[in-house]
C-alpha cells in the first residue's frame, strides 16, 4: 500500500481541482452576462474514476507479487539453508566415523607396540640370566683353577716322595695324555658341529625376524595409506560443504550489494555537497597555515643559527681539551710500557727454570709409571689368560647344553607344527561347502593371515586351481573354519603361523 499512496493523493487532488474550477467557470458565467467583453474559456481535462481506480488496483497487485516474489525468495534462502546444515550434518556424521576408524587403529597399534615391548622385555630378563650363570661358571672355574693348583703342588711333593716310581707313572701319565688328547680332539670336533648348528639356527632365526619385520612394515603403509584416504575423503567433504556455504554467502552478498547501491545512491549526493563545503574551508585553512609556517620557518632559522654558532664554540673547546688528555696519556702508556717489557722479561726467565726442573721431575716419573705399567700389563696379561681359559671351557660347556636344547625345540617345534597343520587341514575340510559342478584332483593356494587367538584376519587365493567356483569356495571354507587350531607358543605361531600359506586339495 505504501507504494501507491502518492498517486492516490495526485488523483483525489486532481479531482478537487477539477471541482473548484467547475465551481469557478459557473461563477464567472453569471458574471459575464451582466459584462459586455466575453469571457475567457477555461480548457480542463475530466480525469475518470475507474482509471484511477483501475491504476490503483494494477500498483496494488505490482505490490502483492513483489511481497510474494520476496516471500519465495525467502524460502529458497530457507531451503538451501536446511539443506547447507544437512550436509553439515552428513559431514559430522561421517568425521565421526572416520575418527573411530583411525582410533581403533591407533588402539591395534598399540596393542601391537605393547606385545612388542613384552617381547623386549623376555629377551633382556634372559639375557641377563644368561649373564649371571656366565658368572657363576667364572667364579666355579676360579675355583677349580684353585682346587687344580692345590692338586698340582701335591702331585709334585707325592713325586719328589715317589722317585722310584717315576718312570712307571710318567709311562702310565703318557699313555692318559695320549687318550686324553684323542678324547680332547674328539670333543673339539663335536664342538665345531654344534658351533655350525647354532650359527645355522640363528641365520634362520635373523632371516624369520627381517620376514616379521617386513610384514609389520607392509601392515603399517596399508595402514598409512587408508587413513591418508580417509582423510582425503574427509577434506572432499569439508571442501563440499564450504562451497555450498561460498554459494549461499554470494547470493546473500548480491542482495545486501543491490541494497546498498540504492543507498550509495542516496547518500552520494550528500557527499558531494559536504565534500564542496570541506573543500572550501579546507581551502582557507590551509592558506590560513601557510602563513603560519612561514612565520616559523622564519623563527626557527634564526634559532639554529644562533645555536650553530654556540656549538662550533664548544666543539672547539672541547678539541682542545682532548689533546691535552691525549698528550697526558700517551706519556702515561710509555711509562707503563717500559716497566711492562723489563717485568715481562724477569718472569720469562723464571718461568724457563720453572720448566726445565718440571721437565726433569715429569721424565722421571714417566720412567717410573712405564715400569709399573710393564709390571701391571704382564699380571694384567696372566690373569686375561686365565680367564680366557674359563670362559672357553664355559662357553664349551654352555654350548653343548645349548645345542642339545636347540635340537630338542626343534624337534618339540616341528611336531607341534606338523600336529597344528593337520588339524588347521582337518577343520578347513569340514567346514567346506562342495560344489556341484568340482572335479577330482583340484587344488588351489590360499595365503592366510591370522591373529594369535587364531582368527582369519585375511584369506586370499594366490594360486589358483582354475576353477573359480571351486577357489572361491576354499576361500569361504577357510573363513568359515575361524578361529583356527594353532600352537600356543608365541614365538613359534609368529615363525609359521601369522602369515602361511594353504594348500586345499581335498579328495
Amino acid at each position: 500500500m505504501k507504494s501507491f499512496k502518492p498517486s492516490l493523493a495526485q488523483a483525489i487532488a486532481l479531482h478537487i481541482l477539477i471541482v473548484l474550477l467547475f465551481s469557478f467557470s459557473f461563477l464567472t458565467e453569471t458574471d459575464d452576462a451582466q459584462m459586455s467583453p466575453p469571457a475567457d474559456i477555461i480548457e480542463a481535462t475530466v480525469l475518470d474514476g475507474a482509471e484511477i481506480d483501475a491504476e490503483a488496483e494494477r500498483l496494488k497487485q505490482n505490490e502483492t507479487n513483489k511481497q510474494q516474489a520476496e516471500k519465495q525468495h525467502q524460502e529458497q534462502l530457507e531451503n538451501a539453508r536446511k539443506a547447507e546444515e544437512q550436509l553439515l550434518q552428513q559431514a559430522k556424521k561421517q568425521r565421526v566415523l572416520e575418527e573411530q576408524k583411525i582410533q581403533e587403529a591407533a588402539e591395534k597399534r598399540k596393542q601391537e607396540a605393547l606385545e612388542e615391548k613384552k617381547m623386549q622385555e623376555q629377551l633382556a630378563a634372559k639375557r641377563k640370566e644368561e649373564e649371571k650363570k656366565l658368572e657363576e661358571a667364572k667364579e666355579r672355574q676360579a675355583l677349580e683353577q684353585k682346587k687344580a693348583k692345590e692338586a698340582a703342588e701335591k702331585q709334585k711333593q707325592a713325586e719328589l716322595d715317589k722317585q722310584k716310581e717315576v718312570a712307571e707313572k710318567q709311562k702310565q701319565a703318557e699313555l692318559e695324555k695320549q687318550k686324553e688328547l684323542a678324547e680332547k680332539q674328539r670333543e673339539v670336533e663335536k664342538q665345531k658341529l654344534l658351533e655350525k648348528q647354532k650359527q645355522q639356527e640363528m641365520e634362520r632365526e635373523a632371516k624369520l625376524k627381517e620376514q616379521k619385520l617386513a610384514e609389520a612394515a607392509r601392515e603399517k603403509q596399508q595402514q598409512e595409506a587408508e587413513i591418508k584416504k580417509l582423510e582425503q575423503e574427509k577434506k572432499l567433504q569439508e571442501q563440499k560443504a564450504l562451497e555450498q556455504q561460498k554459494k549461499l554467502q554470494e547470493q546473500k552478498s548480491e542482495e545486501a550489494k543491490r541494497q546498498e547501491q540504492a543507498k550509495q545512491a542516496e547518500a552520494k549526493a550528500k557527499a558531494e555537497k559536504e565534500k564542496q563545503l570541506a573543500d572550501e574551508k579546507a581551502k582557507a585553512e590551509k592558506e590560513k597555515q601557510a602563513a603560519l609556517n612561514a612565520e616559523k620557518a622564519k623563527q626557527a632559522a634564526e634559532a639554529e643559527a644562533r645555536a650553530k654558532a654556540e656549538k662550533d664554540k664548544q666543539l672547539a673547546a672541547e678539541k682542545a681539551e682532548k689533546e691535552r688528555q691525549a698528550k697526558i696519556a700517551a706519556e702515561k702508556a710509555e711509562k707503563e710500557r717500559m716497566a711492562a717489557e723489563a717485568e715481562a722479561k724477569a718472569k720469562a726467565e723464571k718461568e724457563r727454570q720453572a720448566k726445565l726442573a718440571a721437565e726433569k721431575a715429569e721424565k722421571a716419573e714417566k720412567e717410573r709409571l712405564a715400569a709399573e705399567a710393564a709390571a701391571k700389563a704382564k699380571a694384567e696379561q696372566e690373569r686375561q689368560a686365565a680367564i680366557a681359559a674359563a670362559e672357553k671351557a664355559e662357553k664349551e660347556r654352555q654350548a653343548a647344553e645349548a645345542a642339545a636344547a636347540a635340537a630338542a625345540k626343534a624337534a618339540s617345534d616341528k611336531q607341534a607344527v606338523d600336529s597344528a597343520k593337520q588339524m588347521i587341514a582337518r577343520k578347513v575340510e569340514g567346514a567346506w561347502t562342495r560344489p556341484i559342478n568340482a572335479t577330482q584332483g583340484l587344488r588351489c593356494t590360499i595365503q592366510v593371515k591370522l591373529l594369535a587367538s587364531g582368527d582369519v584376519m585375511d584369506a586370499v587365493v594366490i594360486g589358483s586351481s582354475g576353477d573359480p567356483i571351486f577357489d572361491r569356495s576354499a576361500e569361504n571354507a577357510v573363513r568359515k573354519a575361524s578361529p583356527l587350531p594353532v600352537p600356543q607358543d608365541r614365538n613359534l605361531f609368529n615363525q609359521e603361523f601369522r602369515v602361511f600359506t594353504f594348500v586345499f586339495k581335498p579328495e
